[in-house]
């Protein structure tokens, strides 16, 4: 005969991680929601040139990923939550771009604290964030300030572009690419229409002065 007196103990003990877990799980929900707002707004506070409202926004969402983080310690497997994913990604190009123009450099995802993969499509995104920069700067008449974030922008993107990996490791990659060359070009593009429009602009001054 079968011995079952010790599954009652082992069905409470399953009972007990599985709610734990549950538990873990909304919490975890809870703050890539917060994740996902503070990093959007953080940006949209940048473009608005509100730049401590941003800082403090990046700061809300790096708290609430800190949380996550030791969360997820004790359960790897919570990261396949697809809003996690994009929580961290949406927090990586939130905090890259205000990096960017506050130090002049990019920290990596170890110095971030998020994976790999929401990383890099944090750059991906990154690269729209710059071109967002560059037309507002064009916008403004400010030509060579626009020139050179274009330059950092198809720096970003040729180093990204020689990235490679399978689409079974991050599946939106070769997406983001392909948007990432296009928007490059289509700045490019921009960026002859105001440097020949400036330079126009200086003839017909100069006309005009003779």
């Amino acid at each position: 005969m079968v011995d079952m007196s010790n599954f009652q103990d082992i069905a409470l003990k399953i009972e007990k991680i599985l709610i734990e877990s549950d538990k873990a799980r909304e919490e975890l929900m809870s703050l890539s929601r917060i994740i996902l707002k503070c990093s959007g707004q953080s940006i949209e506070n940048f473009h608005r040139k509100q730049h401590e409202k941003a800082k403090s926004k990046i700061e809300e969402a790096e708290e609430a990923l800190r949380v996550v983080n030791e969360l997820q310690s004790d359960n790897k497997g919570n990261y396949r939550l697809g809003i996690i994913n994009a929580a961290m990604q949406e927090y990586a190009e939130a905090k890259l771009l205000n990096e960017l123009f506050a130090t002049g450099k990019i920290p990596d995802y170890e110095q971030i604290n998020v994976t790999e993969a929401a990383y890099l499509l944090g750059v991906a995104d990154l690269i729209g964030e710059l071109r967002r920069y560059i037309l507002e700067k064009l916008v403004e008449g400010e030509v060579e300030e626009a020139k050179e974030y274009y330059e950092t922008m198809k720096e970003l993107y040729a180093t990204f572009m020689q990235v490679e990996c399978g689409k079974n490791l991050i599946s939106d990659f070769r997406r983001k690419k392909d948007t990432a060359r296009i928007l490059v070009e289509r700045t490019l593009s921009d960026l002859f229409v105001a440097v020949q429009g400036k330079k126009l602009e200086a003839r017909l001054d100069k006309k005009l002065d003779d």
